[in-house]
């Protein structure tokens, strides 16, 4: 049992790659590492664009590696035999959308879905194996692209019996980019790839055909599947991801802003993201009030954006930030 009268240990986790180090790396390290006192783990690929002498590395007291994969699909073949099953996974690819984008087969997915879930199964494998489970008390699984200008919430405004995910970039479901949760937690939230490897007959059919599976619905699926539903709770969006010019992305390659000097992957984000820089600028900033306030202007966005493009005309221009880079 935790000893409530010291600070809680934290672990963040970089899930499948580090990029864009030269842009985010000094705030991620003040507004996250800093602001929580934790330690970084890597669990990502090993491949030709990872570069060890980026401060990610030079930081992480945990650095797991999987060796890049030509098919993703022979990744989940590993995890499987590793785990015990002989199940014919594949059959999941006929569920259809994008959720196992990266993994070959018919009909091909599109995008990195899939290598993200894998990623998954292969941190919880290595918090068990490394015994690095029993050393902290919550854990952050994040990436490396985000740019934090607004300190992380702190653990006293996240209820531990929650598990924590940023209000927004839901696309149906729970966003995939950022979540934390507790020791016990952690596992469940980490194990919805385990239904895959063991019974995906069984999980086809819950599932059922639908061009709309995404990542983000199929986690919200899974939460609902293992009775978590009612435990997420909601905080609001304080980071942006970003993208070099010429830098690698599987996915969203966002728009430039000149200003800045790197791609804007997402504007929602980026919008959601000056809702909390407007009004959280410390640690001291982070009350009850400010959060819910924040939640009801995030929601209040989703709204307008439902409405088709009346979001765009009332968000506040880019110059509007006062502090002149953002």
């Amino acid at each position: 049992m935790r000893d409530r009268n010291r600070p809680e240990s934290v672990l963040v986790i970089v899930l499948a790659e580090t990029r864009e180090h030269e842009h985010t790396f000094e705030l991620f390290r003040q507004n996250v590492l800093d602001q929580l006192g934790a330690d970084l783990c890597l669990c990502v690929a090993d491949n030709e664009r990872e570069d060890p002498n980026n401060p990610f590395y030079r930081e992480a007291r945990y650095v797991w590696r999987y060796p890049e994969q030509d098919d993703w699909g022979d990744a989940f073949d590993d995890a499987q035999r590793q785990s015990g099953y002989d199940a014919p996974w594949r059959c999941l690819l006929g569920t259809g959308g994008q959720w196992l984008g990266g993994v070959r087969g018919e009909p091909r997915q599109p995008g990195s879905a899939g290598i993200l879930l894998f990623f998954r199964w292969f941190l919880k494998e290595r918090l068990l194996a490394t015994g690095a489970i029993d050393r902290y008390d919550r854990f952050i699984v994040t990436r490396s692209d985000f740019v934090h200008r607004v300190p992380h919430p702190p653990l006293r405004v996240l209820d531990r019996q929650r598990i924590w995910i940023p209000l927004g970039e839901d696309y149906g479901g729970y966003t995939d980019r950022h979540i934390v949760a507790n020791r016990e937690d952690i596992l469940r939230v980490l194990g919805i790839v385990d239904p895959m490897l063991a019974e995906p007959g069984r999980l086809a059919a819950e599932l059922g055909p639908s061009a709309k599976w995404n990542l983000e619905r199929f986690i919200k699926f899974s939460f609902a599947r293992q009775g978590l539903t009612g435990r997420v709770g909601r905080y609001p969006y304080t980071m942006y991801a970003v993208r070099s010019v010429g830098g690698h992305t599987r996915w969203a390659r966002g728009r430039y802003e000149e200003r800045l000097g790197y791609y804007i992957k997402y504007p929602t984000e980026y919008w959601r993201f000056r809702l909390a820089y407007r009004l959280v600028r410390s640690d001291s900033d982070w009350t009850p009030s400010r959060m819910a306030l924040l939640r009801g202007l995030a929601a209040l966005q989703r709204g307008l954006q439902l409405c088709g493009g009346l979001t765009r005309r009332l968000t506040l221009p880019f110059r509007a930030i006062r502090s002149g880079k953002t």
